[in-house]
Order: structure tokens, then C-alpha cells, then sequence
């Protein structure tokens, strides 16, 4: 029995108690639960895992293969049909406005990048981070655009030396 298998104590009383209540919803009791186990695997020879042995099993097995590839098929013509209805409504210019806008987005925002004066000094801004955050050094390296090299430097300089 699986329960007596167990290193465990607390997992031996936890199978023993659910094949208790296993065997009381079939109204048995436990060895005669267990004796049945064991004839079942007697009577039931192991079959290796080469596929459907029966012509019903082979039978089901080609439907299912049929229908999971009729499924696929379905899949992939909702999908272009959708972007087919998609297409057309651009060119009808159902989202033309839609599109505008998020155009003046993106060139806001790209020209509020490329376009700022206001830049830290990147070697203040990774003195900053290094001093008032927790980041790690290739992140402040990546957000400042220096050196790995230089941002480990800095930090070894900006210790207290005791």
C-alpha cells in the first residue's frame, strides 16, 4: 500500500485516512480495497505506449486528429477574416482619427525626448543613483548610458574610507 511507502509520518496518516474514506464511498473495507487493487493489476497486463491497439481506439484517435485539425483550420481563417475586416475598416477610415491621435502622441513624445535641454550630467545623475538608490550597477549603467567600468569606479571612490 502507498501509505506504508512514505518516510513521513504526517503523509502516512494522510494516505492511510484517504483510502479509508476511498474504500467506505465503495462501501468496502480497507483490505478488501487493497485485495482488489492487486487483482486488478494482475488481470490487467501492461500495455506499452505504442497507440491505439483496437479499432474503435484507432477509429476515435482519427476523428480526434481530424477534428483538432479542423480546429486549427478554424482558427486560422477567424483570423484572417479578422484582419481582413480590419484592413478594409482603416481604408474606409473608420479609425482614421484614432490613428491621428495616437500619431501626435508618439511625436510628442518622441520630440520631448530628442528635444530636452534640461539633461543631468551623466556622471552626476549615476553619482545621484548610486548614492540615493539600491539599483544594481548595470541598471544605472544602462539608464545614464556610461560604462559599467565606470559606474563600479565611482562607487569604490564614493566610499567612506575608515
Amino acid at each position: 500500500m502507498l501509505a506504508a511507502e512514505s518516510p513521513f509520518e504526517g503523509e502516512r496518516e494522510n494516505a492511510l485516512a484517504a483510502a479509508k474514506r476511498m474504500a467506505e464511498r465503495k462501501g468496502l473495507t480497507l483490505d478488501e480495497a487493497a485485495a482488489m487493487r492487486e487483482q486488478a493489476a494482475k488481470e490487467k497486463p501492461k500495455q506499452e505506449a505504442k497507440g491505439p491497439s483496437t479499432e474503435a481506439e484507432r477509429e476515435f484517435a482519427n476523428r480526434f486528429a481530424t477534428a483538432t485539425h479542423l480546429m486549427d483550420q478554424e482558427i486560422r481563417r477567424e483570423k484572417a477574416r479578422r484582419e481582413a475586416a480590419l484592413k478594409a475598416a482603416q481604408e474606409r477610415g473608420l479609425d482614421a482619427e484614432e490613428r491621428r491621435a495616437e500619431e501626435r502622441r508618439s511625436r510628442q513624445r518622441s520630440s520631448n525626448r530628442s528635444n530636452s535641454k534640461a539633461r543631468m550630467n551623466p556622471y552626476r545623475h549615476a553619482a545621484v543613483l548610486l548614492a540615493e538608490t539600491s539599483l544594481p550597477f548595470r541598471e544605472v549603467a544602462s539608464i545614464t548610458g556610461l560604462d559599467i567600468y565606470q559606474i563600479v569606479g565611482m562607487k569604490l571612490k564614493m566610499r567612506n574610507v575608515a
